[in-house]
């Protein structure tokens, strides 16, 4: 009998641990498409999710690099959160962009749905986004077609070839339009002006 439990201690050891390597526990660690790098968090179930693949290890350190390209589906989002980061966007159909942190620059190709930049000192460039959200300071925007425009804060400065939409608040923020016919709504220091 002693014998036996010699050998039965090692063996429910050895079972404990690895129930504990399998996640038997009660407080499971997230699975790898919830997490994400402070550069870049992505919004979505699994299948959606803006990463360039999930089970690719290589995924999250281009993240996390200076320089990051994603692609983005409709109803995605894309969290850029690190400061003096340069990310690279492709929206197939749709996608929305928020920039929440200060010195960013977003190169946009495709068709975005909402663009939100919030902080100071962040740059958008590129193609079409159905709305554009610009708060903070010194924050700069050049796209092509946006029918909706909202910026509130300080200093900041919005170019688009069409709109049809245009909502200004705050002190000296500056939007310009190359064509369309906007309804705009303009409260504080700020200017609204055809190229």
């Amino acid at each position: 009998m002693y014998r036996n439990l010699r050998i039965t201690a090692p063996v429910l050891t050895a079972v404990a641990g690895l129930a504990l390597i399998t996640g038997c526990t009660a407080d499971p660690a997230p699975a790898p498409e919830e997490t994400g790098t402070a550069s870049s968090t992505t919004v979505g179930t699994p299948e959606s999710t803006a990463s360039a693949s999930p089970t690719d290890p290589s995924a999250s350190a281009a993240q996390s690099a200076s320089s990051a390209a994603i692609t983005l589906s409709r109803g995605q989002e894309h969290r850029i959160t690190d400061a003096n980061t340069s990310v690279s966007i492709t929206c197939s159909g749709g996608g929305d962009i928020d920039v929440e942190t200060n010195g960013a620059s977003v190169r946009t190709t495709g068709q975005c749905e909402d663009i939100e930049l919030r902080g100071n000192d962040n740059s958008v460039s590129g193609e079409d986004a159905e709305s554009l959200d610009v708060e903070g300071s010194n924050n700069k925007a050049d796209l092509r077609n946006v029918p909706e425009i909202d910026v509130d804060g300080t200093t900041n400065t919005v170019g688009v070839e069409q709109t049809g939409d245009i909502e200004v608040e705050g002190q000296n923020n500056s939007v310009t339009y190359a064509s369309g016919d906007p309804v705009i709504e303009t409260e504080g220091t700020n200017t609204v002006s055809v190229r």
